[in-house]
């Protein structure tokens, strides 16, 4: 059984006239004639009473198997809208995960509001989720996009595209006599111990770390890695160390802390946005077509 046969029997049993239906569907009558009647003879039934002398009326086949044929078309057209939908990127489902900082900085939450205006029939599921994780997620397919920290080196599944560049600055508590000055010199830090998330290694804030070191001419004292930078800050508050932390922790403003600069040096850390290679995805297609031309691939 065809759609097109179903069609053909829709029309006719709604004209109740071979000719009329075909005008409406764009064919020749003898050509929907010869449709219908394959349809009958793949059911083994009459739909139609012909006669030169009456109308065409539906048998009583044709009246029960009418709303039947219906919903199949009905399903068919829906089946083809949605399939249609979902290829423009319109509908379906897209898994983010993001680094902390980056929801503090509002990226990803400027980044979701966009894309939900443009597809607003996309299931979006946002998850926090370290760099590492969400690396070894996009690259199994478990997720699609993630709002990450950027690395040296990246498996070969994954692409990543340029965000934004963050200073990062020192967390210390509010009541330390460094937290007088506007902004510290290498040599402040000296003896001072400092903290990092435990992924600070391969997003280079440990790297950063020794650069404040060399800069100062001291040794740094690296505390024992904590999960993130809202454990960093909590400990800081504490008055246990200073941390090392992108600007946009600063938006935390847990009492009892202040974040200051450093003078003489660059520190940063890059935020990016990773998905993978071979992306088959019109949704993540089109959630990445929202960084235009400002952020090129790395």
């Amino acid at each position: 059984m065809e759609l097109h046969q179903l069609r053909c029997f829709e029309m006719v049993a709604e004209e109740l006239h071979f000719a009329r239906a075909a005008d409406r569907l764009g064919m020749t009558q003898s050509a929907v004639s010869r449709t219908v009647m394959a349809l009958e003879a793949l059911l083994g039934a009459r739909l139609f009473n012909r006669s030169k002398r009456s109308s065409v009326t539906l048998t009583t086949t044709g009246a029960l198997f009418l709303p039947e044929a219906r919903l199949i078309l009905r399903q068919a057209e829906r089946g083809e809208m949605v399939g249609k939908r979902a290829g423009r990127g319109e509908i379906g489902r897209i898994e983010i995960g993001y680094v902390a900082s980056a929801a503090l900085a509002g990226t990803v939450s400027d980044f979701v509001r966009r894309y939900r205006a443009v597809a607003p029939g996309v299931d979006v599921h946002l998850r926090e989720l370290e760099t590492p994780r969400q690396i070894e997620e996009i690259a199994t397919g478990r997720l699609d996009i993630g709002f990450i920290r950027a690395r040296m080196h990246y498996p070969v599944e994954i692409k990543v595209f340029h965000l934004k560049r963050d200073p990062l600055l020192i967390a210390l508590q509010a009541d330390h006599p460094l937290a007088r000055k506007k902004a510290l010199s290498p040599a402040d830090l000296a003896g001072i111990p400092l903290l990092v998330p435990h992924f600070g290694e391969e997003a280079g804030f440990l790297t950063r770390i020794q650069e404040l070191g060399r800069a100062g001419g001291f040794r740094p004292v690296i505390m024992e890695p904590v999960r993130d930078f809202l454990t960093v800050i909590t400990i800081v508050a504490a008055g246990l160390g200073f941390g090392l932390v992108p600007v946009s922790v600063g938006n935390l403003r847990i009492p009892g802390t202040v974040l200051r600069p450093v003078r003489g040096l660059d520190l940063s850390s890059d935020l990016v946005l990773a998905t993978r290679h071979a992306e088959a995805s019109p949704a993540v297609r089109q959630f990445i077509a929202l960084l235009g031309n400002q952020a090129p691939p790395r």
